[in-house]
């Protein structure tokens, strides 16, 4: 009887077992390719939709920025008018794909302002529609208040230009004399009413006037009784906040009883400085077909600016403002400082309050100023706390 040798055996097993293993590894090398295949697939066309995304997104807000880069309110035939403003739909071609633009706007939905909402689509690389939307509303204010506001804060050079062709720092709000000068009160109920250069900013001349005329009603006759004399305005405004630890910003409590004091150095000085504060809240009316935005005493009523309603903004403040004669040289210089009224005090305890002066400089000595400055703006804290980013200590 023929017999295989056992050692056969062994051997022929072995090879079997080779050749599985070997299938087996080309199996899953397969799928694993095919695996690899498919993600980098999927990369490809994630990199793909990212980038559509971003471009979309670039080209909605591009959108939504010309739309408020109207020159005019009315139309004109070569400017972009806040009336102009209407539903359109464009198509814009790019390297990745083509963007449809679908502008919707409401022009009722937002008392004195539009409501535009802008989609965005296009179809991807696997077919698929995609699109973002953008809303936005677009203020009918007129461009002649976004400039005055664009304007550059503190002391102004004479060759700027604000509002209506004046000075940033004659006020919005002044009456314009018709002859190069405009007239303001820096208080509803003050009794003295300044009269401005509309190019330099410059107070030209002081006038006593009655507590009840308001400013828009100012006329030649209300300044008959004027002294004549330059004199700079400086200003700016007081916030409080009670929050632990305090913000530098979106602060809007009601003010509590304040006044500022201007001590002059560096005289002699023909008149002490007069300073007044005012606690004031912001209101959004239309007027003129624009939307505004004006500051009004507190305790204002829309009859005051001869308007039937306004939507108050919830903003609260004092403003505050000194009329400053300055040395022979045109120039002055001291320090402002703020005194407490109605029962608080200015300390460091937590029952007292700290002044906290914004801006990244230190507190604020006025040296030998020579044009207005309207943008010293304090924040009063709690006593125990120390003054935000942004501010710097004033008092105590």
């Amino acid at each position: 009887m023929n017999r295989t040798p056992p050692h056969r055996s062994i051997a022929r097993a072995q090879r079997g077992a080779s050749l599985l293993e070997s299938l087996i590894a080309f199996v899953v090398l397969a799928a694993s390719t095919l695996a690899v295949v498919a993600l980098q697939g999927g990369l490809r066309l994630d990199g793909d939709l990212a980038r559509q995304r971003s471009e979309a997104l670039r080209i909605g807000e591009a959108e939504i920025e010309g739309l408020r880069a109207f020159a005019t309110i009315a139309p004109a035939s070569d400017l972009l008018s806040y009336d102009a403003i209407a539903d359109a739909e464009s198509t814009v071609l790019a390297t990745n794909a083509s963007y449809r633009i679908v502008r919707r706007v409401d022009a009722g939905a937002v008392a004195a302002a539009k409501a535009a909402t802008v989609r965005v689509g296009w179809t991807d690389r696997s077919g698929a529609a995609r699109e973002i939307a953008l809303a936005s509303v677009i203020a009918g204010i007129d461009p002649a208040y976004s400039g005055a506001l664009a304007l550059g804060a503190g002391a102004i050079p004479a060759p700027s230009r604000g509002a209506f062709g004046r000075s940033p720092v004659v006020p919005v709000g002044a009456r314009d004399l018709g002859d190069g000068r405009s007239a303001w009160k820096p208080a509803a109920a003050a009794t003295i009413a300044v009269v401005f250069d509309n190019a330099s900013g410059a107070i030209v001349a002081t006038c006593i006037v009655a507590t009840t005329t308001a400013v828009r009603d100012l006329s030649a006759a209300d300044l008959a009784g004027c002294v004549a004399g330059r004199r700079l305005l400086v200003g700016g405004t007081i916030r409080f906040t009670s929050a632990t630890p305090p913000q530098a910003a979106n602060v809007a409590e009601i003010p509590l009883s304040v006044a500022v004091a201007l001590s002059l150095a560096g005289g002699p000085y023909a008149r002490s400085p007069v300073c007044s504060s005012e606690a004031k809240k912001t209101v959004r009316h239309t007027a003129a077909g624009s939307l505004r935005v004006d500051a009004v005493a507190i305790d204002a009523t829309p009859a005051s600016l001869g308007i039937a309603s306004w939507d108050d903004t919830g903003d609260r403040f004092v403003d505050w403002h000194c009329i400053v004669t300055p040395r022979a040289d045109g120039r002055w210089s001291g320090r402002t400082s703020l005194v407490a009224g109605g029962g608080w005090t200015i300390g460091s305890t937590h029952v007292d309050r700290r002044v906290c002066s914004y801006g990244a400089d230190t507190a604020r000595d006025f040296v030998d100023v020579g044009t207005p400055f309207k943008a010293q703006n304090f924040l009063v804290v709690r006593g125990d706390s120390a003054c935000p980013l942004s501010t710097v200590a004033h008092q105590p």
